[in-house]
């Protein structure tokens, strides 16, 4: 029996047991996905507990996905490049770390748009935001030869260190951001910028975006931000934010099924 959770705080709106129980499902796997409420002087119990009670692996969501690592023995290159863990396999006793996020966001790109990664070197990407989000996503984008893949966000400071450490091309103001769009065949949401409560809010206005450009928001919830209502109307592509979740757990789910992501990967 597979036994798989979620650790985080708060927890408690999470999707991710619907979408780990309907894979489970068709996939006709016996397992149980579990929500655990962690506060931060727990995190480390709650981990030798998965651990001991025999848990194949485990999701990790706000505000623990970096803070998870010193507990872990292992981690993958995506994982250690982003400085961030979502998912967790436990294996031969051995905790391993994974980040599916920015795998999981390019399925639900090419699932959108299956032909996107052709003729990359014409394309132009904007990041909105520059934090564990952007990051994921950022690396997963610039294993390809984009034309640029440029980030827009609130503090210059940490656009900047995103670019230092993965090699961004441009960085923008949020107000240079909305000027410039028209250039851009893929805009991405990566702040929680108009989440609920919060859904009249809307990170940059989109006045000068090119028609059947990609636009992009990771939050799901709603699943209708005014962002892209804005982009709606401006005759945008739309990639909402549930795709990004969706294909994140797939990939998540694989890892923790699929016999050939073990420790032996990791050793040497």
């Amino acid at each position: 029996m597979f036994r798989l959770g979620l650790i985080g705080n708060p927890v408690s709106q999470s999707k991710s047991p619907d979408i780990h129980h309907k894979l489970l499902q068709e996939y006709n796997i016996i397992g149980h996905y579990q929500l655990i409420h962690t506060e931060v002087e727990d995190l480390g119990k709650n981990i030798e507990w998965l651990k001991d009670e025999g848990f194949t692996g485990f999701n990790v969501t706000v505000p623990y996905k970096e803070k998870v690592i010193e507990h872990l023995h292992y981690l993958e290159d995506s994982a250690r490049v982003m400085g961030s863990v979502n998912t967790v396999k436990i294996d031969q006793g051995k905790l391993i770390g994974y980040n599916t996020d920015g795998k999981g966001y390019l399925k639900s790109l090419l699932t959108l748009s299956p032909n996107f990664l052709e003729n990359a070197e014409t394309k132009s990407i904007l990041l909105l935001g520059a934090g564990g989000a952007a990051k994921g996503i950022a690396h997963q984008l610039l294993q390809f030869p984009f034309k640029q893949v440029d980030v827009a966000n609130r503090s210059i400071e940490r656009a900047q260190s995103l670019v230092n450490q993965l090699g961004l091309s441009n960085i923008l103001t949020l107000n240079e951001a909305t000027e410039e769009l028209a250039q851009y065949d893929l805009v991405i949401n990566t702040t929680s910028v108009g989440m609920t409560p919060h859904e009249d809010e809307q990170v940059i206005s989109l006045n000068y975006v090119k028609p059947g450009t990609i636009v992009s928001d990771i939050v799901y919830k709603p699943n209708w931000t005014s962002f892209l209502m804005d982009a709606k109307k401006r005759n945008c592509q739309l990639l909402f934010g549930e795709s990004m979740l969706y294909y994140q757990a797939v990939k998540a789910f694989e890892i923790w099924t699929n016999p050939e992501y073990n420790v032996n990967q990791l050793r040497g």
